[in-house]
């Protein structure tokens, strides 16, 4: 009889888990929790529960034991689950996650990487905008020659151009 009750956990969790997964690769998220945030409403919400009913309801049956020590180990394993499909989730949100268009203007005082040097004191730099890799031209203020792969700053930025040092 006990086995029966963690059989119909496992099998209603599981069931419930796939009608949730059916419904987001057919027609997106539909679920309103976007939190992303490392607080108990995230871990305890419907789907946290329904991973610690696949885990722990699938250990109780497949072990067949009831005694205190497999609760134990099968309410860590709930447990384990539920974490680690907290964690998919906050990474797979930080995937989908927009970021803000840059002005040029706010590139001042950014580390950049020399890529290409033009001459005349004109360079083709790597910066970081708007969350990834970029090449931009700029213009060295000083005297200074630079090679590929030097690092410097930008320093300012004038009448549509980018100066480094």
């Amino acid at each position: 009889m006990g086995s029966n009750i963690f059989l119909i956990i496992a099998v209603v969790t599981t069931g419930i888990f796939v009608i949730q997964f059916i419904l987001s690769i057919f027609f997106g998220d539909i679920d309103v929790d976007t939190d992303v945030d490392a607080d108990i409403s995230s871990v305890v919400s419907f789907k946290g529960l329904t991973h610690f009913g696949i885990g722990f309801g699938w250990y109780m049956y497949l072990i067949g034991n009831t005694d205190i020590q497999s609760y134990a180990v099968a309410i860590l394993i709930g447990l384990f689950f539920v974490f680690a499909v907290w964690f998919l989730y906050k990474k797979a949100y930080q995937l989908q996650q927009v970021n803000k268009t840059e002005k040029t203007e706010q590139l001042v005082g950014r580390e950049c990487t020399i890529y290409f040097k033009q001459g005349d004191g004109r360079y083709t730099v790597q910066v970081s905008r708007d969350g990834a890799m970029r090449e931009m031209d700029v213009v060295s203020e000083g005297a200074r020659s630079y090679q590929t792969g030097d690092k410097t700053m930008i320093t300012t930025y004038k009448e549509g151009t980018l100066y480094i040092q």
